[in-house]
């Protein structure tokens, strides 16, 4: 006699859902949505506009934006007359915050981490339609804790955050 009756029964009523399932080749799948569309081929990437008083950014950021729509899009980059869509960024703000600080008395307060916002609006448009496919004000974060680390270290992480967030909202289509 079967000591734990109702145990044994749900492992074979378990049991034969995965073997019916096995059996059907499990015809579920996902389709649709991400992505670019199927006719972007290629991308043109104007030089940023810069709204702040950091000018490396727009260098750094546009070398960014390249890079991305090579690899991680899997766009070929194209002139302003031959491109499929074109990515317009300005970069509207950057600020360097201290987001962890200690009081000494009398000396004023000690930083111990600091974080860089660089924030900036994006708009991705298909040149054929003449449509917008995506648009959004999107920022990147980096911190850094001084005086061990630098802005630098922080300002790229930010970058890298931003061109991420500039990515998936290709990807995503909303």
């Amino acid at each position: 006699m079967n000591a734990f009756p109702m145990r044994s029964s749900r492992y074979r009523s378990a049991a034969s859902l995965v073997l019916a399932l096995l059996a059907s080749g499990c015809l579920y799948g996902f389709s649709g949505g991400g992505g670019l569309p199927p006719d972007i081929k290629s991308i043109y990437v104007p030089p940023v506009d810069n709204a702040t008083s950091r000018f490396e950014l727009t260098q750094q950021l546009t070398q960014g934006l390249l890079d991305a729509v090579r690899g991680r899009l899997g766009a070929q980059l194209g002139s302003r007359d031959d491109a499929d869509a074109v990515i317009r960024t300005r970069i509207t703000s950057y600020s360097d915050e201290a987001v962890s600080l200690q009081g000494q008395q009398g000396q004023g307060a000690q930083v111990f981490q600091r974080r860089i916002t660089i924030g900036a609006t994006v708009e991705i448009v298909d040149l054929h339609q003449n449509r917008t496919i995506w648009s959004s004000s999107v920022a990147g974060t980096g911190e850094y804790a001084p005086p061990q680390e630098t802005d630098q270290q922080a300002m790229k992480q930010a970058l890298d955050n931003l061109i991420q967030k500039i990515v998936d909202g290709a990807q995503s289509q909303w």
